[in-house]
């Protein structure tokens, strides 16, 4: 069972706590006393990370399972800043590391499969950019590149606020599923079977020039912590993206939404809930062949997601009666507070309604593939799990409303279709709601004026604005159509407006076709509204009030809700046998490693990590190590270095003894791609288990080189 209170209380203070969180501009993240981190007030990066990694191995909120989780950071340099302004020049580069971290806890069944819950931790920065716009000599309150797009970059960054929607809400989510299945484990005297990760992913909010998220931290954890043998292979993954607004919360708390002051029976906030695509399709074509190779795990693990939701729902159902309030006690079609305001006072003053039924489980939380999603004017290609869906990993991604479109629209009915098919990038997914009409909308609004074919490098567009207040101008990202033929990219140069004019110039052919009259608009969020990612606005966006009825550090009902229910089924899912799973807690040793790099490509010299080794009671005390690196030589120690003499699929073997009992010894494998070699990987299982006979060779080789279950000093043996 989920812990709301746990959950929300993590959130609140991270939130709270740990504000605009700028990966790479916080010091030295191997050095939390660096005098270049900043008060957690003005960049909490430093200290977010730190209160992840503390809660995650801390056995008092976690329970003893938590002794089994080993904490690794793995650090890498973020691209830079891509933004660039004509008024003004600044270096661009990152002075400091980012870290995808993460906590393993190895599998007592079969280590060698991975299951990963993730969530991204970096909030989105200001662009220096911002200097040049304000002090741009040609149009200094212009919309498109003046002080409105300085305000525009500035209120869409998380400056001055924890990120509270996107996305402290899902690392909040991802502590509080790992408490449940430890606090599981514990209560049953279980283990996980296969080797269970948490990870927090660094530098996911930076911009890229056309506009989008580059999620660079979500890449490099595929490209570079994912082993290249059988070994170190991921049966599923979760990615917690922004959560609460979204199913069972209703918006504002009430049925008489902005779309609907007057009739009500507006429904709830969807959740969108994401997974890998069992086939290629127009925004994942699979050139690699990668989901294809993998398509039957993929359909599977669609079916086990489905039956996670379901009970998920049906958990929820019990706990809370099959219903929901809606809390916020305003009536939008009436002046004043029901019951009162209405032309016949009903109560009660919030009304309860029905929630969890099969019904609003299929119209509000219905499972999806990537490149297929009602959301895809918020293209799934920008989402953090993006980068394993393509990969052909399964694995799902779970948040709420991210912009504007036809399955979560917030504008009044008085909106023209025009305004309400343009996609709104960052409608709650940065900081802001949009929620204002044409009047309001800064920037970039217009539409083609002629149709476009695939390859086409022009756009014809109905206007260009003026000169004094352009709506576009040369270097902004575009956004281009809506729904699945949505996309993205840069503007060269801005011509004249109209069918014949000379129209827009983009910096890379278009992907696709567009007809005559789509939007065409600068890729940016609108910054109108409630601005602020912070946990206010987010209870408000679930509840219609900013916190809950005792005091600021309460939740509202429906927010807490809203976090608990997909909470609820992620948590049901990495349970099942399938996925981590769960078998008897050890009863002697646990044997698992990790190397560095984890995939040598260039190089023939490897450090070998048994730290995430443990005793049957999660303690190391007393542990000794062997090590057989497939090549004919072996070593002694906890942690090792080994040079090879040529390129190989290397099966690495190692032995964690304690005590003369050498039955209770554990043992793993792990091929390991080293240098480059030719050829395929070794056909050893999956699980990285031995064999009776290879465990005894292996034993037998331990004990000749003084392994005996006693202190042992690190050597290698040739």
């Amino acid at each position: 069972m989920i812990d709301p209170t746990y959950m929300y209380g993590q959130l609140f203070n991270m939130g709270y706590d740990d504000v605009y969180r700028v990966s790479g501009a916080d010091g030295d993240p191997r050095n939390f006393a660096d005098p270049y981190n900043i008060p957690s007030t003005i960049n909490g990066w430093q200290e977010f990370w730190k209160q992840w990694k503390t809660q995650l191995t801390d056995t008092s909120a976690m329970g003893d399972v938590a002794k089994f989780a080993t904490v690794s950071d793995h650090y890498f340099r973020r691209s830079p800043e891509q933004r660039t302004n004509p008024n003004y020049s600044f270096d661009p580069n990152y002075k400091f590391d980012s870290d995808d971290a993460e906590v393993t806890i190895p599998g007592a069944g079969c280590p060698g499969s991975r299951v990963l819950i993730a969530a991204h931790g970096d909030l989105a920065p200001v662009s220096p950019t911002i200097v040049g716009e304000i002090n741009n000599p040609t149009g200094s309150t212009a919309a498109a590149d003046g002080f409105g797009a300085a305000r525009r970059h500035i209120t869409l960054s998380n400056l001055s606020n924890g990120g509270a929607y996107d996305d402290t809400s899902g690392v909040a989510m991802t502590m509080a599923e790992y408490q449940a299945l430890l606090r599981w484990y514990a209560a049953n005297g279980t283990y996980p079977s296969k080797t269970f990760k948490v990870a927090l992913i660094d530098a996911d909010a930076g911009r890229a020039k056309d506009g989008t998220y580059m999620r660079e931290g979500s890449e490099y954890y595929t490209k570079n912590l994912i082993p290249k043998g059988p070994q170190g292979q991921y049966a599923m993954f979760g990615m917690m993206n922004a959560n609460g607004a979204s199913y069972p919360a209703y918006h504002l708390g009430t049925a008489h939404y902005w779309n609907n002051t007057t009739g009500g029976g507006v429904g709830p906030w969807h959740t969108f809930i994401t997974d890998t695509p069992s086939a290629a399709n127009q925004l994942y074509p699979d050139t690699a062949g990668a989901i294809a190779a993998n398509s039957s795990a993929i359909s599977a693990f669609d079916g086990d997601l489905k039956n996670a939701v379901t009970g998920g729902f049906a958990q929820q159902s019990a706990k809370y009666n099959g219903s929901i309030k809606q809390e916020n006690p305003l009536r939008y079609d009436a002046s004043g507070s029901a019951p009162g305001a209405l032309p016949t006072p009903t109560t009660p003053e919030t009304p309860t309604v029905p929630a969890y039924t099969p019904a609003e489980q299929a119209q509000y939380s219905a499972v999806h593939p990537a490149g297929t999603a009602p959301e895809a004017q918020m293209l799934s290609t920008e989402d953090p799990a993006a980068s394993f869906w393509k990969s052909g990993i399964p694995g799902f991604s779970v948040g709420g409303v991210q912009d504007t479109n036809s399955v979560e629209n917030p504008y009044p009915t008085t909106t023209s279709d025009a305004v309400k098919a343009t996609p709104i990038i960052q409608h709650m997914g940065g900081t802001s709601l949009q929620i204002g009409n044409e009047s309001s909308l800064v920037g970039g609004m217009s539409t083609a004026a002629a149709a476009t074919a695939v390859g086409d490098t022009n756009v014809k567009v109905a206007s260009v604005g003026t000169a004094t207040a352009p709506l576009y101008v040369a270097g902004q990202p575009f956004v281009v159509d809506t729904g699945q033929n949505v996309e993205v990219g840069q503007i060269a140069t801005v011509g004249t407006a109209g069918a014949t004019g000379t129209g827009i110039t983009l910096t890379a052919p278009l992907k696709y076709a567009h007809a005559s009259g789509v939007p065409f608009r600068v890729d940016e969020g609108q910054p109108v509204g409630l601005t602020g990612d912070s946990v206010e606005h987010l209870n408000m966006w679930a509840s219609g009030a900013p916190h809950g009825v005792d005091d600021e550090s309460q939740p509202t009902e429906e927010l807490i809700r809203a976090l608990e229910l997909p909470a609820t089924y992620t948590a049901l899912l990495v349970s099942d046998s399938k996925y981590a799973g769960a078998v008897a807690a050890p009863k002697g040793t646990v044997a698992y490693f990790e190397t560095t790099p984890v995939n040598p490509t260039d190089t023939k010299t490897v450090s070998f990590d048994a730290s995430f080794a443990r005793n049957a009671d999660g303690t190391t005390d007393g542990l000794t190590y062997y090590w057989d690196f497939g090549d004919g030589t072996s070593a002694t120690g906890k942690t090792v270095s080994h040079t090879y003499t040529a390129a190989q699929w290397a099966d690495v073997k190692l032995v964690v003894a304690k005590g003369s009992d050498d039955s209770a010894w554990g043992v793993y494998r792990q091929a390991l791609a080293v240098n480059s070699p030719t050829g395929s990987a070794p056909a050893t299982p999956a699980c990285g288990t031995l064999s009776t006979a290879e465990r005894s060779t292996l034993i037998t080789a331990a004990k000749a080189a003084g392994v005996t279950g006693g202190s042992a000093p690190a050597k290698e043996v040739h």
